[in-house]
């Protein structure tokens, strides 16, 4: 078995000093589920979601319109 020391517990990065055993949660954006249209009659596929994702408009270039994207 492996001895933990401070020196494996800590890495060098270009930042200073991040342990290497610790994590941090990160937040998951919710992802605007709606009801399947198929699974609204069925009683098998009552609970199924699709994700329909978030519509954003992204910036054109001086000859191109601003667009719509929609990402998940």
């Amino acid at each position: 078995m492996t001895k933990l020391t401070d020196a494996s517990k800590m890495g060098v990065t270009r930042k200073g000093k991040v342990s290497l055993n610790k994590t941090d949660p990160l937040p998951i954006p919710p992802q605007n589920l709606h009801m399947d249209p198929r699974g609204l009659t069925s009683f098998r596929g009552k609970g199924v979601y699709i994700a329909q994702g978030d519509e954003v408009t992204v910036k054109g270039t001086k000859t191109r319109k601003p667009v719509k994207a929609t990402w998940f």
